[in-house]
């Protein structure tokens, strides 16, 4: 699969969700996770950008603070949101005309997305904290740190997504990394438009539910 094909299932969950009112309850519990989290590792990440440094640094240094607050508050907002999501992905399979998955238990379910997003964040965090810091040391090379800031951000927005989907077909965490480099092309096209998205004002907080429904279509054979 190519990164369109990642790309249109984050959009048509997005239409799935939208266009489903029964879902519209459990698609508010992720939303507001996200909101509440967000905020507060936001505010976090600015005053410090704002104690740490003056003038333009403020700008450069609250950029992947934003960033960092984004993946945190996503890692965090789905384990919080585990039974909401599971309704999520069950309606979307129903849509597809999928069978039913066997019932999961929600405090593994929980933890098994907690620790997934742990090891996203243990891998990518320091990732994008080094290229913030080659950016700052040689000014021209953000020209590639920045892309290259934006590309990591979205794998990992695209690994929490599909955690949950897969999570209910009982992929380990090994499973997951094999579907990911099994379907990079794909993966990567479906995390930058959910980065995508979340940058949008208002709108960001959708991208969690239409998110988890998008990766169901993705992670699931039809």
């Amino acid at each position: 699969m190519n990164p369109f094909t990642g790309a249109g299932a984050f959009f048509q969950g997005m239409g799935f969700v939208v266009s489903t009112p029964s879902i519209w309850p459990r698609a508010l519990v992720p939303m507001l996770a996200a909101l509440v989290l967000f905020a507060g590792f936001a505010a976090l990440g600015i005053l410090g950008a704002t104690l740490l440094t003056h003038g333009v640094l403020v700008v450069l240094l609250a950029v992947p603070a934003l960033l960092l607050a984004l993946l945190l508050a996503l890692s965090l907002a789905q384990p919080l949101s585990g039974w909401a999501l599971d309704g999520i992905v069950r309606a979307q399979r129903r849509d597809l005309g999928l069978p039913e998955l066997p019932a999961i238990s929600v405090g593994g379910a929980m933890l098994s997305s907690l620790g997934s997003a742990l090891l996203a964040l243990a891998i990518g965090a320091p990732v994008i904290a080094l290229l913030t810091l080659v950016g700052w040391l040689a000014p021209p090379a953000m020209v590639v740190t920045l892309p290259l800031k934006v590309l990591v951000g979205s794998l990992m927005v695209a690994w929490d997504l599909v955690d949950y989907p897969l999570a209910m077909h009982g992929a380990g965490i090994g499973d997951r990394m094999r579907f990911a480099g099994r379907h990079f092309g794909s993966f990567l096209g479906f995390g930058l438009a959910a980065t995508l998205f979340f940058a949008v004002p208002g709108l960001g907080l959708l991208a969690l539910p239409c998110g988890v429904a998008g990766a169901t279509r993705l992670v699931s054979p039809r």
